[in-house]
């Protein structure tokens, strides 16, 4: 099921004649100077719920620009939100992409954002997807008696007595080195 959602967000980001990029990652990657402008970016993680068979899920995406000067930031940040509005709309025309977005989705504009002061949109969007689970197969993903294999917690140290005298093998060796003239 992520992978799906993955999929339609990048095929609307890489289908659309402005966005250069698609990345999907944390935040705290966001601005690292790596990325083409202008970008989509899909915030992980994605969240979601279960109820009644039904999935209603989370995402968070901003489209960001480099400005190059201060006054095009506005115009930028109109821009990111007509992209991001044609992405969720064109998301809202296709049902073959297997969701269905409600109308509660948000946006905020962005600038100075990260450490590359890009500016850009940032959506939340919350959709409704189908429990995809073919409940027919669930018994074959199970085996009955199976045991976890036993692993030490903590490494064995081999002694070895010499002159009744344990010596360890695997200790770390003391070093003598000088910190001061």
């Amino acid at each position: 099921m992520i992978n799906s959602i993955l999929k339609i967000f990048r095929q609307q980001a890489q289908e659309h004649k402005t966005i250069k990029a698609f990345y999907y990652n944390r935040n705290y990657e966001l601005g690292s100077g790596k990325e083409t402008h202008p970008l989509f970016w899909l915030e992980d993680p994605v969240t979601g719920r279960n109820q009644d068979n039904v999935f209603s899920n989370s995402v968070n995406f901003s489209v960001l620009f480099l400005p190059s000067t201060e006054e095009s930031v506005q115009h930028l940040q109109n821009l990111a939100f007509s992209i991001g509005l044609n992405i969720i709309e064109r998301i809202k025309k296709n049902p073959a992409c297997g969701i269905s977005i409600r109308p509660d989705w948000t946006y905020t504009t962005l600038r100075n954002y990260y450490d590359n002061d890009a500016c850009g949109c940032r959506f939340s969007v919350n959709f409704t997807q189908v429990n995809m689970q073919n409940l027919c197969l669930i018994d074959e993903q199970f085996e009955e008696g199976k045991q976890f294999e036993e692993d030490s917690k903590l490494n064995d140290f081999e002694v070895s007595p010499v002159n009744n005298c344990e010596i360890f093998v695997h200790k770390l060796p003391d070093f003598d080195i000088k910190t001061r003239k």
